[in-house]
């Protein structure tokens, strides 16, 4: 009967182990396993040494999720290809700059907004991961020639690739250029120097140097004797007394300026004012004033046009009294006693008349 307990004990003990073991693996790994995430894939044209399973992805240094495969396109879709194949999971909670419902969503607009994938180092392990963020792309995409089977990121080159890029590049220039001529050419370039060199006097230039060094301290040293001579500093003075009075007369007369500024000032609104009634009243007769004057014209305009005859002749008298006065004139300053002196023509009796014909007949 004791021996029957302990096995029946023994049973329940690992009944109840195994059940605590299964309720702790429901309760840590439920999550995981019920967890939602959204499958992306991207391809590379270079190395992936250091990146893994299991590799974190970050969005500027946040995870939003990890590497699932490492594989390339031609075992996944039987293509030819020479590109690296990186299949990863983002979980529900990634927020790349982006909102939407869903993080499939998300990263969509975030794609369509520039969004790219490169490969990353922790610092000198070699460790790689993922890292994503909006700092630009391909210049020229990846021919990418195959349906996707997941969410498709643009990938662009790694900070080494690009380094290493540029230093093939400069190798390649080097390797362009020729030492050999260059070292000619600097040769050829100290030789003619050397020659320019040899042909120069330095006697002469030696001698002409020293006699500009020594006019430099003769003209140093007059003007030296100049600066301090009684004459300048006397000369100093006077300015600095001129610049005083100036100083004086002007600080005396700002007054005055201002309140002629002031009087410009009020006169310069008077006269606004006196313009703008003038407009005023103007503008309320100044519709009057130009009817009557068109009707003057018109008046004038028929008067002259009637009396168009009359007009003509008393200008014509205007100019025989004109030509009259300008031969009386004339008369005049050759016999100014005439208008004085001169008597009377006779009458024209009938006696008169014939006395001057019997005259002329004679």
């Amino acid at each position: 009967m004791t021996q029957k307990a302990n096995f029946f004990k023994l049973g329940l003990f690992v009944i109840l182990a195994f059940g605590l073991g299964a309720a702790f693996l429901i309760a840590f790994g439920a999550g995981k396993f019920f967890k939602t995430e959204t499958l992306g894939e991207t391809y590379f044209d270079e190395s992936v040494q250091g990146l893994d399973i299991g590799s974190e992805v970050k969005y500027k240094g946040v995870k939003i999720g990890t590497v699932k495969t490492i594989t390339t396109p031609t075992k996944l879709y039987n293509i030819p290809s020479n590109y690296v194949l990186v299949t990863f999971s983002l979980s529900e909670h990634c927020y790349v700059g982006q909102t939407g419902e869903t993080s499939l969503i998300r990263i969509q607009k975030a794609i369509t907004q520039g969004l790219s994938i490169h490969l990353a180092f922790k610092g000198l392990t070699g460790a790689a991961y993922l890292e994503t963020d909006y700092s630009g792309r391909r210049k020229t995409p990846l021919d990418i020639s195959w349906q996707p089977a997941n969410l498709y990121v643009p990938s662009r080159k790694s900070s080494m690739k690009r380094l290493g890029d540029a230093l093939n590049e400069l190798l390649d220039n080097l390797s362009v250029v020729k030492l050999s001529d260059i070292t000619l050419e600097l040769k050829s370039l100290l030789q003619t120097l050397h020659q320019k060199a040899s042909g120069l006097n330095t006697t002469k230039i030696s001698s002409q140097t020293e006699k500009l060094l020594k006019e430099i301290r003769a003209t140093n040293r007059t003007l030296s004797n100049t600066l301090s001579s009684k004459e300048f500093t006397q000369l100093i003075a006077d300015a600095q007394g001129s610049f005083t009075g100036l100083k004086t007369i002007v600080e005396n007369a700002k007054q005055p300026i201002d309140n002629t500024l002031k009087n410009f000032e009020t006169a310069a609104g008077n006269t606004k004012n006196m313009t703008n009634n003038l407009e005023a009243s103007l503008g309320a007769n100044l519709e009057t004033m130009l009817e009557s004057l068109n009707k003057t014209a018109k008046m004038l305009e028929n008067m002259v046009w009637l009396n168009g005859d009359t007009v003509q002749r008393a200008i014509g008298n205007f100019e025989d009294t004109s030509d009259n006065l300008k031969q009386l004139s004339i008369e005049l300053k050759k016999y100014p006693g005439r208008l004085l002196f001169e008597r009377p023509p006779e009458k024209n009796t009938p006696e008169r008349i014939k006395e001057v014909l019997k005259t002329n007949e004679n």
